[in-house]
C-alpha cells in the first residue's frame, strides 16, 4: 500500500489556505456592505471595552470576533480530514500506514517466456498483491532449478527437461506449480552448408545439452534414420554460444531457442532443417518438446501456503495479461530484449499464454502429464536420466480445484 507523496500534501493544505482566504474575504466584503455606520458602532463598543480593561488594571488584547473564531474552527476540521488518495493506478491504494512489500526472487532469463513477469512488473500487478520481484538471470534451466533447491529464488519459469532431470535425482525441495505457455515454432535445427538432417551424419551439431533442443535434435535425427549418440558429434554450448560455434564453422549445425535461433537464422546460407513442431511430441500433444514450466522453492510455498497462491494469482493475472494485449506485450519484450521488432513479432505470434484457470487442463494426463511421461521415458532413453520420475509428487494440481 502506498500513501500521499509531499507534492500532494502541500495541494490538499494549499487549497485549504485558499479556501480560508476566500472565507476572510467574504466576511470584510460583507462588513462593507453593512456601510460605515456599523462600522463606526463596532469602534466606539471595542474603545469602551478597552478603557474598562484599563482602569482594572488588566492588559488589553486584541479580541477576535465571532467570525474569525468560527473560521478557525473550520480551518481545524480541514486540516484534520484525511489527505485524499493519490497513489499511483499500478498500486493498490489504501488511507492507512503503508505495508512493506514482501520482496521475492524470480529466476529468469533472456527467453521470451519470462514476458510475464516483465509485464507484471511494469504494470503493478504483483505490487498490488503485496509483492516486490526481484529478477535475476540464470544462464539455464538446470541453474534455476538448482537457485529454487537451495532458496535463493523464491519461483522460476524454466524448461520442462531440467525439472524431469532433478525430480529423477530425487532433489524435492521444489514444487512444480504449472504450465503457463505453449509456444511451438521458436526453436529450431539451422545448418550453413548442410542441405538436410540426413546430410548431418558425421557432423558436429552445437546445442546445449539436457533442454528441450537436445530431445528436438534427438526426435529430428531419429525421424531421418540417425542416432544422436552414433551418428553426430554434440558440441555442447549455451544460449548465443551455439550461434558463435556455427558462424565460425566450428560446428556445420546448431540448435537453440529464441532469441538465438532468430541469430542462427539471420547466419549467411543458413538454412532451418526442422524445428519442434517437426517432432513426434509436438504432433501427439501439440507442445514443444521441453515446454516451460513454473516452478517455486518448496520450503517458500510450504512457510505459508496461501501467501504462495497470492503470488502465484497474481503470476497469472499477469499470464492473462500478456494473452488478452498481444500488442502491448511486444512492447514490453522489445524493450527487454535486443531484437529487431520482426523476430520478436514473429516469434510471441507462436505463444499461447494460459492462465490460472488453464492450468486443470494442463496438468492432465492428456496434456502436461501424458507429455512429461514420454518425454522421461526419452530421456531415460538417451542416457540422461536413470529412471522416470514420479512427478505428480512435486505438484500443486489441488491449489486449481478449490
Amino acid at each position: 500500500m502506498t500513501v500521499c507523496r509531499a507534492e500532494s500534501r502541500r495541494e490538499h493544505y494549499g487549497a485549504i489556505r485558499r479556501w480560508l482566504t476566500g472565507v476572510v474575504v467574504l466576511g470584510r466584503n460583507e462588513m462593507l456592505r453593512k456601510g460605515t455606520a456599523g462600522s463606526a458602532f463596532e469602534e466606539r463598543r471595542v474603545h469602551r471595552r478597552e478603557e474598562m480593561s484599563q482602569s482594572r488594571g488588566e492588559t488589553s488584547h486584541p479580541r477576535r470576533t465571532r467570525s474569525g473564531f468560527w473560521i478557525q474552527c473550520v480551518g481545524i476540521l480541514l486540516l484534520a480530514t484525511p489527505l485524499p488518495n493519490c497513489s499511483r493506478g499500478d498500486e493498490p491504494s489504501s488511507s492507512a500506514e503503508p505495508v512493506e512489500l514482501e520482496r521475492v526472487v524470480y529466476a529468469g532469463s533472456a527467453w521470451y517466456g519470462h514476458a510475464p513477469v516483465w509485464a507484471g512488473q511494469r504494470l503493478g500487478i504483483f505490487r498490488k498483491h503485496g509483492f516486490q520481484i526481484d529478477r535475476r538471470a540464470f544462464g539455464g534451466s538446470a541453474d534455476r532449478i538448482n537457485a529454487l533447491i537451495a532458496d535463493n529464488a523464491t519461483f522460476a519459469s524454466l524448461g520442462e527437461v531440467a525439472m524431469l532431470a532433478a525430480m529423477a535425482s530425487e532433489r524435492r525441495d521444489f514444487y512444480w506449480v504449472g504450465s503457463q505457455n505453449i509456444a511451438p515454432g521458436n526453436e529450431g535445427l539451422v545448418s550453413v552448408g548442410v542441405d538436410s538432417v540426413e546430410q548431418l551424419a558425421g557432423r558436429k551439431i552445437a546445442l546445449y545439452q539436457n533442454t528441450s533442443v537436445h530431445l528436438t535434435v534427438a526426435l529430428l535425427l531419429r525421424q531421418a534414420g540417425l542416432d544422436i549418440r552414433r551418428d553426430v558429434e554434440v558440441l555442447n554450448a549455451p544460449d548465443s554460444a551455439v550461434v558463435d560455434l556455427v558462424r565460425s564453422g566450428e560446428a556445420d549445425a546448431g540448435a537453440i531457442w529464441e532469441p538465438f535461433f532468430s541469430d542462427l537464422r539471420a547466419l549467411p546460407n543458413a538454412r532451418v532443417l526442422g524445428t519442434d513442431q517437426d517432432t513426434s511430441i509436438y504432433h501427439r500433444y501439440r507442445t514443444m518438446t521441453g515446454p516451460d514450466v513454473l516452478c517455486a522453492s518448496r520450503s517458500w510455498v510450504d512457510a505459508d501456503p496461501e501467501r504462495a497462491k497470492r503470488l502465484f494469482r497474481a503470476y497469472f493475472e499477469a499470464v492473462e495479461w500478456a494473452q488478452a494485449h498481444p500488442v502491448q506485450l511486444t512492447e514490453i519484450v522489445l524493450a527487454e530484449v535486443r531484437q529487431p521488432r520482426a523476430a520478436v513479432e514473429a516469434a510471441l505470434h507462436n505463444f499461447r499464454w494460459i492462465g490460472w484457470n488453464g492450468q486443470r487442463a494442463m496438468l492432465s494426463n492428456a496434456r502436461m502429464f501424458g507429455q512429461a511421461q514420454e518425454v522421461s521415458e526419452l530421456l531415460v532413453e538417451l542416457g540422461r536420466i536413470r529412471r522416470v520420475p514420479s512427478f505428480r509428487d512435486w505438484t500443486v494440481a489441488d491449489w486449481y480445484w478449490e
